[in-house]
């Protein structure tokens, strides 16, 4: 595993460090909460942590178009004028900001109840953020700025835990915590840009034209939007789906989803941008690198796996009595994570090689089958474990095949990446 991960090109050590820091502190956020508010209080925080970061992975796709888009400058000097990425940033987060508050006054207060204005506001107010975040990040990695974006991850990550246990310790309620956890969302970009602004304004170009940016991109949210569903979204797909079932089951099965699944999954959806430029740049040897990455995605699952069985229900058992699954279920999350994690990876492989219609449909239909698998007869465990198994079996066959077929069409593809 060691070699494999050697194998890898340079440039993810500072990638792979501010994921450490930044899931350890998401890890932290969900893991604190539950200690210090009741079952029915976490399942509301919950429920609202996978709203917002449902909308911010749909939002993603912004910041993989704007990846693969992005490229150095030619020639020596910075350019005088301001990047279209600027002027595409600002209107897209206006909008996105005014959709937001309109649309979740309406269905916020459904899913956990309350004042929907209450909640609405640092929810738009944090979504809109992060198209800036999106688009500054994307540059970064299209501009290869490694270490540039690695600190935007970790600082995003650092200031929201900091956030979360102030607000805790100030014993702030549900929607003082959920402003905690929206606020580094535009203090990271502002922060970040006051040293970061020399090595981007004038050095980036983009490859296709804004009308043509945004088209990709519309179609990238499509597939981030579908890849939310499957990830963070999870937890408020759950709830929606089972208006009949606890809060206290639900709050147990949440933090399962957030606590059990994230030392893979944060890791590999984390890389997104970073695989999304290295199939760009290794045509050729896209696949075999596929193959490499999902390897170790593999072994790691297996050997979690088997920790988790064993380890899981007694760490579950730290967050109180109420807090119980069993041994088998907690290993069959992580598998499922690990199955997961290889489709963060085929996703980037069909991105990178300039396979939108690829990447839409392998993520669509993964969310679609996991979905449907969901309204199933039978206990919520089960439905949730075989919607979590098959739609990411579904999701990577869809990307591989058409990855193969694109790969027989030598000519389609090069004109593909050549757009």
């Amino acid at each position: 595993m060691p070699k494999l991960l050697r194998s890898l090109p340079i440039g993810i050590a500072p990638i792979l460090l501010a994921t450490v820091v930044a899931g350890g502190s998401g890890y932290l956020v969900n893991a604190i909460v539950p200690i210090f508010r009741s079952q029915a209080q976490y399942a509301d925080f919950s429920i609202l942590w996978s709203a917002l970061y449902l909308i911010i992975a749909a939002l993603s796709g912004v910041q993989q178009e704007v990846t693969r888009s992005t490229k150095k400058r030619a020639g020596a000097e910075p350019a005088t004028s301001a990047s279209p990425a600027r002027g595409f940033a600002i209107v897209v987060s206006v909008a996105t900001g005014l959709v937001i508050l309109i649309s979740s006054i309406w269905w916020l207060p459904a899913v956990v109840g309350g004042n929907g204005l209450v909640l609405a506001v640092p929810l738009a107010i944090g979504t809109a953020s992060y198209i800036v975040v999106a688009v500054l990040s994307g540059t970064m990695y299209g501009l290869e700025l490694w270490k540039l974006a690695g600190v935007m991850i970790g600082v995003d990550g650092v200031l929201r835990l900091f956030g979360v246990v102030a607000a805790l310790a100030f014993a702030a309620g549900t929607v003082g915590l959920f402003w905690a956890v929206v606020l580094p969302f535009p203090i990271t970009p502002i922060a970040v840009w006051l040293f970061a602004r020399r090595a981007i304004v004038g050095r980036s170009e983009l490859d296709v034209a804004l009308p043509a940016l945004t088209w990709n991109v519309l179609r990238t949210i499509v597939a981030s939007a579908a890849t939310g569903v499957m990830i963070s979204g999870y937890p408020l797909l759950l709830a929606a789906m089972s208006p009949a079932t606890p809060k206290t089951e639900l709050a147990t099965v949440n933090l399962s989803i957030n606590l059990i699944r994230a030392p893979l999954v944060i890791v590999v959806l984390s890389l997104q941008s970073y695989l999304v430029v290295r199939f760009r740049a290794a045509a050729d040897a896209a696949l075999g690198v596929f193959l490499k990455v999902s390897g170790v995605i593999i072994a790691a699952t297996i050997v979690l796996s088997a920790l988790a069985w064993l380890l899981g229900p007694i760490l579950l058992g730290l967050f109180g009595h109420g807090y119980i699954l069993g041994g088998w279920v907690v290993a069959a999350l992580v598998g499922a994570s690990g199955l997961l994690g290889v489709l963060c990876v085929s996703g980037p492989l069909a991105l990178g090689l300039s396979q939108h219609g690829v990447y839409v449909a392998g993520w669509v239909l993964a969310a679609a089958t996991s979905v449907l698998l969901l309204l199933l007869p039978g206990d919520l465990i089960t439905r949730m474990l075989v919607s979590l198994t098959l739609g990411p079996i579904v999701g990577v066959a869809t990307h591989l095949i058409g990855v193969v077929r694109a790969a027989r069409r030598p000519h389609s593809l090069e004109r593909s990446l050549s757009d």
